[in-house]
Order: C-alpha cells, then structure tokens, then sequence
C-alpha cells in the first residue's frame, strides 16, 4: 500500500512539470522564418560547423543545423526576420565567389518529428 502512496505522489508531483514543459513550445504563429539551403563549397571544409560560421558572418543571419551532405555541399537553416531577408542572406553567401559555387534553397519538406497537439487529435 505505502509503495503505490508514494508512486502516486511522485506521478502528482512531476505532472506539473509536464504541464510547464509542454506550455513552453512556442507557437507556429510566432515562430520565424527560416530557410533550408544547400550551399556548394569553392573547396573543402574540415567540418559542416566551419561553413556555418563562415556563411553566418557572410549572410548576416543566424545559421543552424548545418550537415554535410556531399563533396563540397552542405545543407543548414538560416533564420531570418522575414522571407525577404532569407533571399538576402541567400545572395549575400553567394556574392562570395572565394566561398560558394552556388546557394539554392531546399526544396524538400521537413516533417516535424512529433505532431503539433492540434493536428494529433
């Protein structure tokens, strides 16, 4: 009896904690723009984490999720304050010829990997 007590009070007491965590994911709405590119390299990197920080101090926008997917392709996120500025920051990686053959934007669908609470329902 005293071990189902206390397994209980535990449960009571973490589901607060769950309520939190699950307040805190922001909003679809409010989340900004981003922009998945695939940028193509003049030559070479050691890691996918260098290209970002040269494409984030280029594009003037935060970088993230950067991967390497090829000889000389890497593919990352920019996050941007609108579309408008992802196509700027976009062109602004590509005016560097000493950096980038080349930067097209990622076609493909990221699916999110857990529904949002609205759709699983």
């Amino acid at each position: 009896m005293l071990k189902s007590r206390s397994r209980r009070a535990a449960l009571l007491a973490a589901l607060p904690l769950f309520g939190c965590a699950q307040g805190s994911r922001p909003d679809d709405a409010n989340a900004e723009p981003q922009q998945r590119v695939i940028v193509t390299t003049v030559h070479d990197w050691p890691s996918a984490a260098d290209v970002a920080l040269r494409a984030r101090r280029l594009a003037g926008v935060p970088v993230r999720d950067a991967l390497d997917i090829g000889a000389l392709r890497y593919r990352m996120t920019l996050m941007c304050a609108d579309q408008d500025a992802c196509r700027a920051a976009m062109a602004r990686i590509a005016a560097d010829r000493s950096f980038a053959l080349g930067v097209d934007a990622d076609g493909r669908m990221q699916i999110p990997a857990k529904p949002p609470r609205e759709q699983s329902r």
